[in-house]
C-alpha cells in the first residue's frame, strides 16, 4: 500500500511540475507574506510587469524594450521544466530575433547547478540566475515550476502558465 501511495505521488509532481517547497509547509506568516506582495503588484495577464534584479541582472534588463519575451521560471532539479526546455527552444529557435527574445531565470538552486543545466540542455538563450533566489517568484506569485510567461513589447503580461505546444501557439498570435 505504502509503495502504491509513493508511485502516485511522484506521478502527481511528474505531471503538475515542482513546486518551491519540496516537501516542506511553509508558515502562515510566510503564505501573508507572499501573498500581500502578490496583491500589491501586477501579476495577473493584462498587468505592466514588476521588476526585479537578481545578481547584476534585472528583468527590465529584457522586458519592455520593444520585443515580445518568453520568461521561463524554471530550476535544474526539476523534471517538468527540464521536459518543457525543448518547446522553448523550438520556439526561440522559431520566433527569436528583432520581435523576440526568450530569458530563462534559474530560482530554487545552485548557481553551479542552473549552469551546468543551461550547458547540458544547451540554453543558449539570455539567461538570469541567481543561488536559490526566490525573489521572482515571489513578485509573480509562481508557486510551481516550470511557469513560464509571455510579456508584450510595453512589458504588459500576456500570457501566463504557458506549455508544450501551446508556447509556440501562443507566441504564433503576435509574433510573426
Amino acid at each position: 500500500m505504502k509503495r502504491i501511495l509513493f508511485v502516485a505521488l511522484l506521478a502527481t509532481l511528474a505531471i503538475t511540475g515542482c513546486c518551491q517547497n519540496k516537501g516542506k509547509k511553509a508558515s502562515a506568516s510566510e503564505d501573508t507574506k507572499v501573498e500581500t506582495k502578490a496583491s500589491k503588484v501586477g501579476i495577473q495577464e493584462g498587468d505592466m510587469f514588476t521588476d526585479f534584479t537578481v545578481g547584476d541582472k534585472k528583468l527590465s534588463d529584457y522586458v519592455g524594450k520593444g520585443k515580445y519575451v518568453l520568461v521561463d521560471f524554471w530550476a535544474s532539479w526539476c523534471g517538468p521544466c527540464r521536459r518543457e526546455i525543448p518547446f522553448v527552444a523550438s520556439a526561440y529557435k522559431t520566433f527569436g530575433g528583432e520581435n523576440f527574445n526568450v530569458v530563462s531565470v534559474a530560482v530554487w538552486d545552485e548557481r553551479a547547478d542552473s549552469e551546468a543545466a543551461i550547458k547540458e540542455l544547451g540554453m543558449d538563450w539570455d539567461q538570469i540566475v541567481g543561488d536559490k533566489e526566490q525573489t521572482p517568484t515571489k513578485i509573480y506569485g509562481i508557486e510551481g515550476i516550470p511557469h513560464l510567461i509571455l510579456f508584450g513589447p510595453d512589458g504588459t503580461i500576456l500570457k501566463r502558465d504557458l506549455r508544450g505546444d501551446g508556447i509556440a501557439k501562443e507566441i504564433a498570435k503576435y509574433v510573426k
